[in-house]
């Protein structure tokens, strides 16, 4: 969703002369943008970027967008949002094109905007191949996950291309964390951005907690604070001694 202006804290606009370089390197990702218009923020539409050129400007390749729809934007403004791993980047696309492949094209923003993401910090867990987030399908089907990083609302997480559908804005629902036979209580999380992984087979995908209860509030506050303790500590091969949902499994 795109900040309203009075909203943008003072600072946050990238210099022009650095707007290339700056969305140049963002866009190695292929972060997933929202594309909005300068009004109707409701119903966006969503592109994946894929490269930038200092001449012809910004590519993004449409995710599911109707055809009358890409029709529609052609000679028009529109909004684009995209979250990095350290922020949340805002610009005006300006005069739309589409070319004959159905690709995206708008000029080269001269108004980006880069607001910080996370009020809080993330930790980053051990290695431990015990340690998983499983997400909840529906129909009784699950899919495990690694944790790539943690905060006390949200949660970044690596998976396999392909083994599931991802969209910006989409939910998984009864999710939990689990260690050996331990499990944490279920949540709900929102996707809010994704992009490629370590390889092309892999997706790295951020979330958020959705409408958590009390109990999810605590389990996330406990696992940080646990991953952060064990760290000071130098006891990262016990790290797990102290959460609050672990067991006592031996491992």
């Amino acid at each position: 969703m795109p900040e309203a202006s009075k909203r943008i804290p003072e600072g946050s606009a990238v210099d022009p002369r650095h707007v290339y370089r700056t969305l140049d390197r963002e866009f190695q990702n292929r972060p997933a943008i929202g594309i909005y218009g300068l009004e109707n923020w409701l119903t966006p539409s969503v592109g994946i970027a894929m490269h930038i050129d200092p001449v012809m400007g910004i590519f993004i390749k449409p995710e599911h967008i109707p055809l009358s729809t890409l029709a529609a934007m052609i000679d028009t403004d529109k909004v684009m949002v995209f979250v990095s791993e350290n922020a949340k980047y805002q610009f005006t696309g300006k005069r739309l094109q589409v070319d004959h492949n159905g690709i995206i094209i708008c000029e080269l923003p001269t108004d980006l905007v880069a607001i910080q993401r996370r009020d809080g910090f993330r930790a980053t867990p051990p290695v431990d191949e015990n340690f998983k987030l499983i997400i909840g399908l529906g129909a009784g089907q699950e899919l495990l996950t690694n944790v790539v990083d943690v905060s006390r609302s949200g949660i970044k997480l690596d998976m396999r291309a392909g083994a599931t559908e991802v969209s910006v804005g989409g939910y998984w629902h009864t999710n939990y964390f689990e260690r050996m036979s331990s499990t944490s209580a279920k949540f709900d999380l929102q996707i809010m951005h994704f992009s490629q992984g370590n390889d092309i087979a892999r997706l790295h995908v951020g979330c958020a907690l959705y409408q958590p209860k009390p109990q999810t509030i605590k389990d996330f506050e406990n696992l940080v604070d646990t991953i952060v303790k064990a760290r000071a500590m130098s006891n990262m091969k016990k790290w797990y001694i102290d959460l609050t949902w672990w067991k006592g499994t031996v491992g």
